[in-house]
C-alpha cells in the first residue's frame, strides 16, 4: 500500500470523462493511487480489505491526496471526504510480475492501490477488479496500463 503521494509517468491519449468521488469515512487516498469505488459511491484505496461496502469498480488514478481518517495528517486543507477526481488515461504502473509484449491488450487487475497484475484470481483467492488493459511497454521495459 502507498504511504506517500506519487507522480506517475503518463502517455498522452484520448480519455473519457473524469469523475470525482468522496473518500469513505476512516480512509485516505494518496495522489497517484488506484481508487476503488464502493457500492455506496465512496472511494477507498484499491485492494482495501474491509471497505464500508463492497468495492464494485476501479475509478482511476487519484489526482490528489485526501485524508478522511479524522486523525492528524499531512494534507492540511484536503481533509474530510473530498471530492477526489479519479483520472483515466495511459499510466506507468508497477506490476507484481513484469509483463511482455505478448501480454499487450490483456486485462490488468488491481493488487492494491499501487500495484497491478495480469492475474485476476491469485492462488484461488478473491477476484481482483480490472483496472484496464496493458497498452504496451516503453523501450526500457516500463509497462503502461490504459485505464478507460
Amino acid at each position: 500500500m502507498l504511504t506517500t503521494d506519487r507522480v506517475l509517468d503518463q502517455k498522452q491519449c484520448s480519455t473519457g470523462p473524469v469523475f470525482g468521488g468522496s473518500v469513505a469515512n476512516g480512509f485516505a487516498v494518496k495522489k497517484g493511487s488506484i481508487a476503488g469505488i464502493c457500492q455506496d459511491g465512496t472511494i477507498v484505496p484499491a485492494g482495501t480489505a474491509n471497505p464500508p461496502t463492497p468495492i464494485v469498480a476501479i475509478g482511476g488514478i487519484c489526482d490528489h491526496g485526501q485524508d478522511n481518517t479524522g486523525t492528524s495528517n499531512t494534507y492540511g486543507a484536503t481533509t474530510g471526504p473530498g471530492p477526489v477526481d479519479m483520472l483515466n488515461g495511459c499510466w506507468a504502473l508497477p506490476f507484481d510480475t513484469a509483463p511482455t509484449w505478448a501480454d499487450k491488450g490483456k486485462p490488468v487487475y488491481a493488487v492494491d492501490d499501487e500495484t497491478v497484475s495480469l492475474t485476476e484470481t491469485p492462488d484461488g483467492g478473491t477476484a481482483r477488479l480490472q483496472v484496464g488493459t496493458l497498452a504496451g511497454l516503453e523501450t526500457n521495459g516500463t509497462p503502461y496500463v490504459l485505464i478507460p
